[in-house]
This record gives C-alpha cells, structure tokens and sequence, in this order.
C-alpha cells in the first residue's frame, strides 16, 4: 500500500529554516507535534527537520546544547531567539511519495527513527508519516498480548534526577520517554514531548530569574514529571493498549505488576507486532 494513503487526510505543518526556536516551541506545543520538517520558502525543497529529540539534545542532552552555553554564554532567553536552522537535524531520512508502506515499517524498525517525511522527485515536501499513523490505520490487524512485545530491561529516571542528566540519558538511549521509578515503585514519566510543552509554554519563562539556563537543568525531575501515568498489565490485549495510545495522545505506556514496573510498551513494539 502506499504511504500517501495512510496519510491522506493529515494535517502537517512546514516550517522555514528562518522561524526561531522559539517559534518553532511554541508552534510545536500549541499543535502537539513532536516532529516539524523544515522546507526553503523559496523552491520548497525539504533542508531538515526538528524533532523533539532536537529539544532534548538542545536543552542540555547533546552537542546543540553548545548554542546554549558557549555562542549564548547559557543565556535561555537570547538563545531560543536563533533560528530553528541552528539545531535543526540536516541529514534528514525520507520516503518518496511512490514508497510503499512496508518500506516505512522498516525505516521505524530499523533506523530508529518515529515518522518521516514524504517528498516528491524534486524533495519538495508532501506530507509526512509516523508510527502512530501505521497503527491508526492497520488498528484492526494488530494482535497479541503486551508481554509478547514489550521491552522487559527499562532505563528509567529517578525523581531526584535533574533534567540535564535525564536529557543526556535519553540522548546516549535513543529513548524519547522514560518512566520515573522510586525504589522499584512507578511514580511518574518524562518524555521528550514533555520538554517542548515546558520549554514552548511559559513554565521556563515563568521558573528563571536570571535567563541563565541552569535554572531549568538542574530541575528535578519531582517537579515536572507526569504523576499520573497510564499503565498497563503483561496479559492486556496489544489493540486495546494501541487504542489507548491513539485517545489519550501518548507513545508509551509503562507495564506494571502491581506498582513494579516490569517493562515499557512503545508505539515501535507495536509497529513491530504489524511486521510479524
């Protein structure tokens, strides 16, 4: 099947490499979207995209961090004022508009990666195409228990962890959520979506005195985690954790034995259980 007819009535959003950063948060909050492909105004051909792990790795997690502390002296406020361009992801995976849908499970499965855009010959692009796509469309075909896909060896943050130390984890993880656990006990999640609704609205404004960014990494995680997690169990049916997903807008859902947390189910586990 084609990818175009999976995402047919999708609404997307295309950004140009000149928006600021703090544009492009606010834009990605207001819409709850974890990814913005990037397009010249000019010819439209796609340059780059952000992601939410973009703003992991910009507030504190990697190398854009640098923008931050060494061009901006840790400056918050004259930083997020750069364009998107900046910490944009330049070497961008797509899919041609021709592509068939198969080829988008693998690029999910394979290369790490959530959703990708989808370009015409001349990189101009079309729309764009994520994992929760795959699931909404092939709803009906997903089968199984939890127990049989979910990931049983959980990194998780502890609530005493300050915001960098979780940014660098998920970086160094390739993970864009982690559960909060205290002494074994599951007592809330970050995501990477978390940090673009702390940093696109006006919690960081309203949480600095000074602009110096240290006022918002070294927050612990007590203080802006979710507390009030869905959960799952080990025998639930795969479909109605994928339905769940869909509803409450979440790609994850942490797998718990009583208060234990045991595992974590993702929207890629679920994708995977489409590739049997």
């Amino acid at each position: 099947m084609n990818v175009l007819k999976i995402v047919e009535s999708k609404e997307i959003i295309i950004i140009p490499p000149t928006w600021t950063i703090r544009e492009t948060l606010t834009t990605m909050n207001e819409k709850g979207f974890r990814r913005l492909p990037i397009a010249n105004p000019g010819n439209k051909k796609l340059v780059g995209i952000v992601t939410a792990m973009d703003i992991v790795d910009f507030i504190g997690g990697g190398d854009k961090y640098n923008l931050i502390r060494e061009k901006h002296n840790r400056n918050f406020y004259s930083a997020i004022n750069e364009p998107i361009k900046e910490i944009m992801t330049k070497e961008v995976i797509t899919l041609n508009e021709n592509a068939d849908v198969d080829e988008a499970i693998d690029l999910f499965l394979n290369r790490g990666v959530g959703g990708v855009p989808i370009v015409d010959k001349e990189d101009k692009v079309i729309s764009l195409i994520s994992e929760r796509d795959v699931i909404k469309y092939f709803l009906d075909d997903i089968d199984g228990v939890v127990k049989d896909y979910m990931e049983k060896n959980v990194i998780y943050a502890t609530p005493g962890e300050r915001l960098k130390d979780v940014a660098r984890t998920m970086l160094r993880n390739k993970f864009r959520r982690l559960p909060v656990v205290s002494k074994g006990r599951l007592v809330g999640m970050i995501t990477a979506t978390d940090f673009i609704k702390l940093l696109g609205s006006d919690w960081a404004f309203n949480h600095m005195k000074t602009g110096n960014v240290r006022e918002i990494t070294n927050v612990r995680m007590e203080e802006i985690m979710r507390r009030d997690v869905i959960t799952a169990r080990e025998d639930d049916n795969l479909k109605k954790i994928a339905e769940i997903m869909i509803k409450e807008n979440i790609g994850a859902i942490p797998v718990v034995d009583g208060e234990k947390l045991v595992g974590i189910i993702t929207e890629k586990d679920i994708v995977s259980s489409l590739n049997k």
